[in-house]
């Protein structure tokens, strides 16, 4: 079986100053789990689509968000959109589960609401980071994992 490629076991963290960010302190502080493959282990690459599910209940006491990064340098790329981020505060459609599902691609998949999709640019690498603010149990057990990023064919 393939390992995961997008857990907290190959997550970064951020360098700050808040303690709760380094330690498993519930509800307070951030976790960020993040990948730059694809679950077939493949770099993500900005000309190709892909999907992210995530199961529902994030573990998010204070909120969630989902962003891409230039992997060179960290930067957000610049697209059409305002910002290369989707969270739970832009009321993003959800499936009846209670689960949601992500797209990134240079282009919108139709049947897809825009607050579902992130723009990439193409011919550029990308990586993807979950940002779990306030993270709860399930994340720090791993009784709950975000699904890994799977290319859209």
């Amino acid at each position: 079986m393939r390992p995961r490629v997008f857990s907290p076991s190959v997550a970064f963290r951020h360098l700050v100053s808040r303690p709760p960010r380094w330690n498993d302190i519930i509800n307070r502080g951030s976790k960020y789990p993040s990948t730059y493959r694809d679950s077939d282990g493949n770099l993500l690459e900005g000309s190709s689509t892909y999907k992210l599910h995530l199961p529902a209940g994030i573990p998010a006491a204070a909120f969630w968000a989902v962003t891409i990064y230039n992997p060179a340098d960290g930067t957000m790329p610049q697209t059409d959109q305002p910002f290369p981020s989707r969270n739970g505060l832009d009321k993003p459609q959800y499936n009846a589960d209670g689960s949601i599902d992500l797209y990134f691609g240079p282009t919108k998949p139709q049947d897809v609401n825009d607050k579902n999709w992130l723009q990439t640019l193409r011919g550029k690498a990308f990586l993807v980071a979950l940002r779990l603010y306030g993270s709860e149990t399930a994340f720090l057990d791993q009784t709950w994992k975000p699904d890994d990023i799977v290319k859209v064919k």
